[in-house]
């Protein structure tokens, strides 16, 4: 199997965190730890991350110490011995280029998720826990930032089935499409 790390790109939305926990299911018995900035972004009190998420009010929090901190805290993970599957939003290529800073020498999997904008507006809604706006946004900026090993659209698959293929395309055993 490829090295311990497997990061999951896409917009908010899509379907990232679902498919990391499905993934991890898929992986069993092998232990596989889920991480992603939203980590370290729910440790921060309860009214900032209500500002951030409700209200857009992003100038609140250091956006680029937290995602510095989770790719540390993910490092530091790597180095002694755990997998990893990491989930972010790349909505530019400087940070295209420090996710790979931090973490090329472990040789990731990189998988991009992608989605239909009316289903990602579907989901939006339904969490409840972000704006439309957000995901608009980063519907609009993400994508072509980074080279992906594996491009899934999540709008008509569920994440068991997307989770076993990648399973197998990782094991070697299902041919990539």
């Amino acid at each position: 199997m490829r090295g311990a790390l497997v990061i999951i790109i896409g917009s908010s939305g899509v379907g990232k965190s679902t498919l990391a926990r499905a993934l991890q299911e898929a992986l069993l018995p092998e232990q596989w730890l889920h991480f992603s900035v939203d980590t370290l972004f729910d440790c921060l009190p309860p009214s900032v991350v209500e500002r951030v998420n409700r209200h857009n009010e992003h100038q609140v929090v250091d956006a680029k110490a937290l995602v510095s901190g989770a790719h540390a805290c993910v490092r530091s993970l790597l180095e002694r011995g755990h997998r990893v599957i990491f989930d972010a939003v790349v909505v530019s290529d400087a940070g295209a280029q420090r996710l790979l800073t931090a973490f090329g020498e472990f040789d990731p999997l990189v998988v991009e998720l992608t989605c239909s904008w009316d289903v990602i507006r579907a989901r939006t809604l339904a969490r409840g826990d972000r704006t439309l706006d957000e995901a608009a946004q980063g519907f609009a900026a993400g994508g072509g930032h980074l080279r992906a090993t594996h491009v899934f659209d999540t709008t008509d698959t569920p994440p068991g089935t997307l989770a076993e293929r990648l399973v197998g395309l990782m094991r070697g055993s299902e041919p990539a499409r």
